[in-house]
């Protein structure tokens, strides 16, 4: 069966759904899309600043480094033969100061170093100019401009709405997108074996859903109409079968039991009662495997009181069947008929291909109840296991005796109908099958 996977209220998403890849791949292509943005508006705005840096910049410069003294125009520009103590040097490849220097070498000032000095918390630029003639010159510049100090309330509050947005649109885009996968995943995993088969689900067939998606739901619903008419198809099959045997089993058998009673016709109408025995529970082994998957689980059954009656019912002494179980133990959505073949089934097996005693025990842990049959046999081997889970299937110890092949299917489509699961065990010298069902509170 398969299962759907449960998301708790804190974290709703794992972080490997579908949901979160979509979600974080549409936030990280944002992003990148908005960092290639900002990057190419701060590249042309280093051009803009630099020109209009270098037009006012460049004749006050030229003017100082040619005289080598703090000019008198408009603006004001310190010489000095090196860069004031405490000054930070900027690298020249830095974006705004590479466009600073290149337009500023168009205008014939050549700049080869740049460092930065906070006077009065004002930010003064220093360049190392080059004159002429001469020795190189350090001269300052104020530019409050030019240089950021930090960022700005403004841009902080803009990228907080910016990506405030971002996540939102990128969530309701991709919860538009993931929804209707979810509602499929839980059709498919709430469909069990033998249920009712529903039709397309409407919600997955309005204006908002992809035809993709429509086309996978359209194509499931298809597969389960097919499924459900190959299942009944196969169970008419089945108990039509069954039910012909059957009857001509036991005109037969009645005709034996109506033979003279002498001494060697009693031996072969014993030979003919038994193998008629034997035919007649072959076929219900048939009827069980189809009322398997029929049969609806809409009951409160006491687990506890099916096992009893049904090891009072096989008749073996208790040091040859033991049995450990509640004194009482109440199981929802269930029916007693598939419980009792259930264990039944469970019983044969161990009492035809292992060894007395045999071991039934019934205990519920924690949300979820074990049913288990152990037995002082071999066990099976590992590599064996999984197809003694199939139908008609019979490991090689066992061609000798009698059966069908169908006891541990039986066992594991009535455990998969309630959701639960079957698995071999091997505790100390025992072994045996367990039938783990779901149980809640």
């Amino acid at each position: 069966m398969i299962r759907a996977r449960v998301t708790g209220k804190g974290l709703p998403y794992r972080f490997d759904s579908l949901f979160t890849r979509l979600l974080l791949a549409q936030i990280l292509l944002a992003a990148g899309l908005a960092l290639l943005f900002y990057a190419l508006f701060l590249l042309n705005r280093n051009v803009t600043l630099a020109e209009l840096y270098a037009e006012r910049w460049a004749p006050a410069l030229a003017q100082a480094a040619a005289s080598h003294a703090t000019p008198q125009p408009a603006m004001s520009v310190q010489v000095r033969a090196a860069a004031p103590v405490g000054s930070v040097h900027i690298s020249l490849l830095a974006p705004r100061i590479a466009a600073l220097r290149a337009a500023l070498a168009e205008r014939g000032v050549a700049v080869d170093a740049v460092a930065i000095h906070l006077d009065k918390s004002r930010p003064v630029v220093w360049l190392k100019v080059k004159p002429a003639r001469g020795t190189p010159l350090w001269l300052g510049v104020a530019a409050e401009h030019l240089v950021i100090s930090g960022w700005s309330w403004r841009l902080a509050i803009g990228l907080g709405i910016g990506l405030g947005l971002l996540v939102g649109v990128s969530w309701h885009l991709t919860r538009w997108l993931t929804r209707p996968l979810e509602q499929l995943s839980a059709r498919i995993s709430a469909h069990a074996p033998g249920g009712t088969q529903a039709g397309p689900s409407h919600a997955m067939n309005g204006p908002g859903t992809a035809p993709e998606i429509a086309q996978i739901d359209a194509a499931f619903s298809d597969l389960l109409a097919r499924q459900a008419q190959y299942e009944r198809e196969r169970a008419m099959l089945l108990a039509g079968v069954s039910h012909d045997l059957r009857s001509p089993l036991a005109r037969i058998r009645v005709a034996a039991e109506l033979l003279p009673d002498t001494p060697e016709i009693t031996v072969r109408r014993d030979a003919i009662i038994r193998n008629v025995a034997e035919s007649d529970r072959l076929t219900e082994s048939f009827l069980d495997f189809v009322r398997a998957g029929e049969l609806h689980c809409d009951q409160i059954v006491d687990l506890a009181a099916v096992a009893r009656a049904l090891v009072a019912a096989t008749g073996h002494p208790a040091d040859v069947l033991r049995i450990d179980v509640p004194d009482t133990l109440p199981y929802p959505r269930c029916n007693p008929l598939l419980i009792e073949r259930l264990l039944a089934n469970l019983l044969d097996n161990a009492f035809k291909h292992g060894r007395s005693p045999v071991r039934l025990r019934i205990a519920q842990h924690a949300h979820e109840v074990r049913l288990e049959v152990l037995d002082a046999g071999a066990g099976v081997p590992p590599a064996a296991r999984p197809s003694m889970l199939e139908a008609f299937s019979r490991g090689d110890a066992s061609r000798s005796v009698p059966g069908t092949g169908l006891g541990l299917a039986i066992v594991r489509q009535i455990a998969s109908r309630m959701g639960g699961t079957v698995s071999f065990i091997d505790a100390a010298e025992w072994h045996g099958v367990r039938v783990t069902l779901p149980h809640g509170d």
